[in-house]
């Protein structure tokens, strides 16, 4: 997996555990989906992946000792409904603990679902 330099500078600031986390959430989206793309989305804090779309980020969360992997549209998964968390509109997310919760078959499984999924037509923006 290949990395630029402000998401390499990212990891970098993390602790070591947290780092060694997001890695391991970050290899488990490249098994699944191969050719997925990632980059940085700073304003977020969060590793984001295309698929050719936008379908996944990585948001460590060092401060919990865990990282969130989510799902722009987590609400349209079925693969495994018990690892997802989140009752917003649109996004939910799987908490990822240890490098063993990244591997799970479920979570592979919604990964595979979540970049496959079609692209969602923008809802029209309410004029102010």
């Amino acid at each position: 997996m290949a990395m630029d330099e402000p998401l390499a500078s990212f990891l970098a600031q993390l602790p070591a555990k947290s780092r060694a986390l997001t890695r391991a959430t970050m290899r488990a989206v490249h098994a699944a989906v191969p050719d997925a793309q990632v980059a940085l989305r700073p304003g977020w804090g969060l590793i984001g992946f295309d698929a050719p779309r936008y379908f996944a980020f990585v948001f460590p969360r060092p401060a919990h000792a865990d990282v969130r992997l989510g799902f722009e549209w987590g609400v349209a998964l079925t693969a495994a409904p018990e690892l997802l968390e989140g009752d917003g509109r649109q996004v939910r997310h799987v908490t990822i603990r240890s490098a063993a919760d990244a591997k799970r078959p479920g979570v592979t499984a919604l990964i595979r679902e979540a970049a496959a999924l079609p692209p969602r037509p923008r809802a029209p923006r309410a004029r102010r």
